[in-house]
């Protein structure tokens, strides 16, 4: 087939289900002001029970605690692959702890950095140490996986890619294809967002062949399944692993330097290293309790 040039078209295919959907639906104003005309006039006579843990649910002091857990800082990494700061030694980049700890005590004090952090903060320090390349990497495999910070991610993929230069794949001619993706660009992507909106109305009419207390049976069920679900998940969550060391200190920039200048980090013998730094001016009481 050769090329043609053509003028854009809204696809029949979306104009086919509008059109249909909007058959039903158009007279769905009608109908819905007959039923609300009945219900009023049985609002005398209907009684409305709450449900009877309704006083005991309504616990609005925990949606603030678990709001104060999400705070706004900043997150400092430090790698054995960041420039000037971990020791080559042939193929290999060493980093201690202490020259990881001392790193974050410079960075405290680096007035030239526009983005040094002011006012009274609280501050939490964290180091994953190993005596090996090797021992490093599977202390950030275990880690990585609950936290995952960039910076760390990229340190464990330096340390577990294959770097042999006598076997360098072929390079992929440009441009390179991509993985599968949905196909979703403009105009696509907001008429079928307006399209689902459309048939949602029609599977939530299509829903009313059920009677009222079939409805509020399949939602019990619907309800005990997702609270089934939800206790899984946090169940799930709470199992973690891995360890590392940390520190915190509460204060301004040259404070958190002078208390981190004076902690005891491990010494020279834990020659690889990967450190972080969070700061906030909130308490970072989840971070904090992670790692007791």
């Amino acid at each position: 087939m050769s090329w043609a040039q053509g003028a854009l078209r809204w696809p029949a295919s979306a104009a086919s289900l509008h059109t249909r959907a909007r058959g039903v639906l158009g007279q769905l104003p009608a109908a819905q002001s007959s039923a609300s005309g009945r219900l009023q006039e049985l609002a005398a006579r209907a009684q409305y029970r709450r449900h009877p843990l309704s006083e005991a649910a309504a616990l609005a002091g925990l949606r603030s605690e678990l709001d104060r857990l999400l705070v706004t800082g900043r997150c400092l990494t430090i790698t054995p692959y960041l420039h000037g700061v971990g020791q080559q030694q042939g193929n290999q980049c060493h980093l201690s702890a202490p020259k990881a700890v001392a790193t974050l005590v410079a960075k405290l004090q680096d007035g030239a950095d526009p983005r040094l952090p002011a006012g009274q903060l609280h501050a939490l320090a964290w180091l994953v140490t190993g005596h090996s390349a090797d021992d490093l990497a599977q202390q950030l495999a275990v880690l990585c996986a609950l936290l995952p910070l960039p910076e760390w991610c990229a340190t464990l993929r330096r340390l577990t890619a294959n770097n042999d230069t006598m076997n360098q794949p072929t390079a992929a001619k440009v441009p390179r294809w991509r993985a599968d993706e949905p196909l979703t660009w403009a105009p696509l992507r907001p008429g079928r967002m307006a399209l689902g909106a459309e048939l949602a109305q029609l599977e939530s009419l299509a829903r009313d062949s059920q009677t009222p207390i079939a409805k509020l049976q399949a939602l019990a069920t619907r309800r005990a399944a997702r609270l089934a679900h939800l206790a899984e998940t946090l169940t799930q969550l709470s199992k973690l692993s891995g360890t590392l060391w940390h520190w915190q200190g509460q204060g301004d920039a040259a404070s958190l330097a002078t208390q981190l200048g004076q902690s005891a980090p491990p010494d020279n013998s834990q020659s690889m290293t990967v450190a972080a730094l969070l700061l906030s001016p909130s308490p970072l009481t989840f971070w904090q309790e992670l790692t007791p």
